[in-house]
């Protein structure tokens, strides 16, 4: 009996213990739960806007007919006199792009020329001098003159060929379309590509499914980098089925090639009067067109609306909002 009465008494602390052991341990363990404020979420909004909206038409124009033309230095280690073009320049056959310096060959040209000139004057003066004096005798010494002129005029000459391979020049009216940045550094080599241009009949195209009222005969405006060329339409071709229309173009100036590819940009009739929204912030559900407008409080409604066209990022609202109402961009 004493056992078994000892026996419980154990039992009982034992339990006591582990019971205030977990107790303890769970104090600890426990998670301190935290709440962050309440903040209310701002939307970035626009006013519903009415006026002239002006939609465009753009189109990419090509040429089939083009040729690239690279040209390299003639020499190594040819230092950059100056260059005449940027990348989008038209040129016309002959004209000088880029100069080396060559000193000592112009140097060799002057003094050639003003050796020429000299002897022109002494032929003169000594010709002038027989008209006055009939007994004075300069014939061989003009003879002897002229040859040194003709002397002096095939150094030019010859050095004047040596000094076209210090400039390189268009071989025909084209399009510079690439100036190396070699040309920056000052020196350049017999095996650098230093210009690139492009030569053409002129002739270029485009394709539309757009019902713009295209005018045969008359003039377009395209650009590309910083230039603009003007085209003429010449004709118009219908394509099978929805692939629209082809436009044939050609240079409206004799003697300019244009580029590859140009960008026509066309103005299209200005819808009057409408109301309309960035397309940002229209959505649609099941086929239905919305906007969120924000309430008193500041929090979205969605608004169902009757959209028109979306026109250069520009959707137009034929009804469900007012000029000047707020919408949420999404």
């Amino acid at each position: 009996m004493k056992k078994s009465l000892v026996g419980i008494i154990i039992c009982s602390l034992g339990c006591s213990m582990l019971l205030a052991g977990c107790g303890k341990g769970g104090d600890q363990e426990r998670a301190k739960v935290r709440i962050s404020e309440y903040e209310k979420i701002t939307y970035e909004t626009v006013s519903v806007e009415r006026g002239d909206i002006v939609p465009t038409l753009t189109l990419e124009v090509t040429s089939d007919t083009f040729q690239r033309k690279n040209y390299f230095p003639r020499q190594d280690e040819m230092e950059v006199d100056q260059i005449y073009v940027t990348e989008g320049d038209m040129v016309t056959e002959g004209q000088t792009l880029v100069s080396f310096k060559a000193g000592d060959i112009s140097e060799q040209i002057t003094s050639y020329e003003n050796q020429r000139t000299e002897d022109q004057l002494l032929i003169d003066h000594y010709t002038k001098l027989m008209e006055i004096d009939s007994e004075q005798d300069y014939t061989e010494a003009i003879k002897t003159l002229k040859q040194d002129m003709e002397v002096c005029s095939l150094y030019i000459q010859e050095l004047n060929a040596k000094l076209e391979s210090y400039s390189i020049k268009a071989e025909g009216n084209g399009t510079v379309i690439m100036v190396s940045d070699l040309l920056d550094y000052g020196v350049v080599n017999s095996g650098d590509n230093v210009l690139t241009l492009i030569y053409g009949t002129g002739e270029y195209y485009a394709t539309t499914t757009d019902d713009y009222d295209f005018k045969v005969d008359e003039i377009y405006e395209a650009t590309y980098a910083n230039s603009t060329y003007s085209l003429r339409l010449v004709s118009i071709e219908e394509l099978e089925g929805e692939e629209g229309r082809k436009l044939n173009f050609t240079m409206a100036i004799d003697g300019v090639t244009g580029v590859e590819k140009m960008t026509m940009v066309l103005n299209k009739p200005a819808l009057k009067d409408v109301l309309y929204v960035p397309e940002d912030c229209v959505f649609s559900v099941d086929e239905a067109a919305y906007v969120y407008t924000l309430d008193e409080n500041g929090f979205r409604e969605a608004v169902s609306v009757t959209v028109g066209q979306t026109i250069e990022g520009m959707t137009v609202i034929e009804t469900g909002l007012n000029q000047g109402e707020k919408v949420v961009i999404n």
